[in-house]
């Protein structure tokens, strides 16, 4: 069986492992900045829902940036699908108003370098622990043929 060489010890250590990483990136999380270089929208009329960039050429005048909380639990319009969003100016009817973008490059390259950094862990985390597991197996086997050839001696 696998879990003979666990003893309480061991597995509260694993757990507390367990419980440090998972602590370790909700709070790096956290202090990681959003990369946003520009304000969050305050004015009132930045936050009309017209669709004109539908049927005219647009000025965008803030780049692709992460919806507020509040935007996101208020399920302002242009947060639903990305849950980020830009401010944009209709050419022609000269109208101010938010649409969804995609999430930003930056962004999405922080969060894979972040994933494969946590499936580097567990791969080193895992070979530690299939080395160690066969290092007890070896030794049993040992100890199992030196009693077998201490009673074959007798």
């Amino acid at each position: 069986m696998m879990f003979d060489s666990f003893t309480r010890r061991r597995l509260l250590f694993f757990l507390l492992a367990i419980l440090f990483v998972i602590l370790s990136i909700l709070f790096f999380a956290r202090i990681v900045p959003s990369y946003s270089k520009y304000s969050t929208m305050k004015n009132n009329d930045e936050q009309l829902t017209s669709e004109c960039y539908l049927s005219e050429p647009v000025d965008v005048l803030t780049l692709c940036q992460k919806c507020t909380p509040y935007e996101r639990r208020s399920k302002a319009k242009a947060c639903l699908p990305t849950g980020y969003r830009e401010l944009i100016l209709c050419s022609k009817s000269n109208i101010k108003t938010i649409r969804s973008c995609p999430m930003p490059i930056h962004v999405q390259r922080q969060k894979f370098w972040l994933f494969e950094s946590v499936m580097f862990i567990f791969a080193l985390f895992a070979i530690a622990n299939v080395n160690f597991r066969q290092k007890t197996l070896d030794k049993q086997m040992i100890e199992r043929i030196k009693r077998q050839i201490g009673e074959n001696d007798e």
